[in-house]
């Protein structure tokens, strides 16, 4: 199974899937060099990427400020607009020439984030031309996240710069609500506001209370849906308790209780035809159980009439 990175601040499978499509192939490589005529490694994506588009620095204002890191993901607030990154994550590369870095102006509203013409892809030297700030940050690892501090204008990690109230939740960064994409083969409701940020390639959503994890994963092997689930099963752990099975066309969704550390939980998977998600919703008080019980029903495939087998 390949895992996949599952909402964050974009539906970054579209964008992603145009990222290898576009840009990650020898004869792209070699176009690239045409363009800019420079060593292929100095490749030209502004001119190649967006050619329509009113990007602020033209090739020539752009300086070699950081050592060739790779290319990465940025949207056109930053490189149209002129916004300086807000948001900065690194995830697992797509390809040896993906750095893995996706960079936002961290105001992006959902639709803004779910339409990929809103979104380029460039070296990181050129992101660091926008936005110098970021240099500081770049030889972090996979799964490092930073927020810019809007009091101080500096980066902080994004679990210590996400502020916590008194119930021990994030309060800062980008915010879900109601129906909400994870992905566009994703989506759950939540019934109020939760904020997001991504931890080590999971997304995680906090409100007062409770917290989700979710990671989805691909079903590569064109696995059945009934197949998929039983495998998932066998890795529940013995103490777990009031499983959950429900069925519904292309849709399984199984749930069940466990108690780690003190804490309680839903934990479970939801399975359709394009793969599942694997799920942990973490509450502090047992008048959430419901709460947890309802978003993780919501939890559903968006395209579930793909040809795959159930």
């Amino acid at each position: 199974m390949e895992k996949t990175v599952a909402g964050t601040n974009a539906t970054l499978e579209a964008i992603q899937r145009r990222f290898l499509e576009q840009h990650l192939s020898a004869a792209w490589l070699t176009r690239a060099c045409a363009i800019c005529s420079q060593p292929a490694r100095r490749y030209c994506v502004e001119r190649m990427m967006a050619p329509k588009k009113a990007i602020r620095l033209r090739p020539e204002d752009i300086k070699p400020l950081v050592k060739s890191v790779g290319g990465c993901l940025a949207t056109d607030r930053i490189t149209v607009e002129g916004r300086p990154v807000g948001y900065m994550y690194r995830e697992s590369p797509q390809d040896e020439l993906d750095s893995g870095w996706r960079f936002m102006a961290g105001d992006e509203s959902d639709a803004y984030m779910d339409d990929a013409n809103n979104h380029g892809v460039y070296p990181v030297n050129t992101i660091a031309n926008y936005d110098p700030d970021i240099i500081a940050h770049l030889n972090e690892a996979v799964g490092a996240a930073f927020l810019r501090d809007p009091k101080t204008g500096e980066f902080m990690s994004a679990e210590d710069s996400a502020g916590d109230d008194d119930q021990g939740h994030d309060v800062d960064g980008p915010v879900a609500v109601g129906d909400f994409a994870l992905s566009p083969s994703w989506a759950l409701s939540l019934p109020r506001e939760f904020h997001r940020r991504v931890e080590n390639g999971d997304l995680v959503l906090s409100s007062p209370g409770l917290t989700l994890y979710i990671v989805a994963w691909n079903n590569d092997k064109n696995d059945r849906i009934a197949s998929r689930l039983g495998q998932l099963k066998k890795s529940v752990p013995a103490e777990a308790f009031e499983p959950i099975d429900t069925r519904r066309r292309d849709l399984a969704q199984f749930s069940y209780r466990l108690v780690e550390d003190g804490v309680q939980a839903v934990q479970g998977f939801v399975v359709a035809p394009t793969g599942h998600l694997q799920v942990s919703i973490y509450f502090d008080d047992a008048a959430d159980l419901e709460t947890a019980r309802a978003i993780f029903l919501s939890m559903r495939g968006v395209d579930a009439d793909a040809a795959r087998p159930t």
